[in-house]
């Protein structure tokens, strides 16, 4: 597997000052992946519905500073400062670092919110984690134009894999696949891609009914599921 295509080859001007806003859908899996290795790489290939009613806006306002050890950020969701959800970012960006190491020269400040629930049993890491990854592309689009859309959302993907496994499968729709499989062209264990092939009827307007009965936390999260 070949991660270097990810990591920048051209340093870029910086850009002072800018901020970008991304949405991106929670999935539901048909195939579920279940069990990985480090990095977040999946012990079998799954396949999900993007969810287009259940996602995550975020908008990231970047800001040049002097250089910083580690990402350097505030965090808030549905407009409250959420301290105990910056961990599981912080991991994400120390994870990164190497493909993004344009993050080390911005303080990031994040507002984020969801049509759903978090922590209810729909996948909000995957939304949220592909919306983040989605805004670190848009700013490394605006400091190398050259970069083509594919290239865009193969990266975004991989980035978001290495914060929430099912989160590689929110950037596109509606049918995507993660995890190398020998019978789907282009898959990878790195990234997920849109299912190539021909989908049967009835799956092209399939509606997944969500039913809350309780919007507290869920109880198992998935990494713990996963061990």
């Amino acid at each position: 597997m070949n991660t270097a295509e990810f990591i920048p080859k051209i340093r870029s001007e910086k850009i002072e000052e800018i901020g970008f806003t991304w949405q991106t859908p929670s999935n539901i899996a048909l195939v579920k992946y279940w069990g990985k290795s480090d990095p977040q790489l999946p012990k079998n290939a799954s396949i999900s519905f993007t969810l287009n009613n259940c996602h995550t806006i975020t908008t990231i306002d970047f800001s040049i500073q002097e250089s910083a050890p580690c990402a350097d950020f505030d965090l808030f969701f549905e407009g409250k400062e959420k301290e105990e959800f910056k961990p599981k970012i912080a991991g994400f960006f120390k994870r990164v670092e190497v493909y993004c190491p344009y993050i080390l020269d911005y303080k990031m400040v994040i507002n984020s919110e969801n049509s759903f629930p978090h922590s209810s049993g729909i996948a909000s890491s995957a939304s949220g984690l592909s919306a983040i990854a989605m805004c670190l592309m848009r700013l490394e689009q605006a400091l190398n134009p050259r970069l083509t859309e594919v290239y865009i959302i193969k990266k975004a993907s991989f980035l978001a894999r290495l914060g929430s496994g099912s989160a590689s499968r929110s950037i596109e729709g509606p049918l995507v696949v993660w995890g190398k499989h020998p019978k789907i062209a282009g898959s990878s264990d790195l990234f997920g891609v849109q299912f190539p092939y021909k989908v049967h009827p009835v799956f092209q307007n399939y509606q997944d009914a969500i039913l809350l009965v309780d919007k507290g936390e869920k109880q198992v999260s998935s990494t713990l599921g996963h061990n």
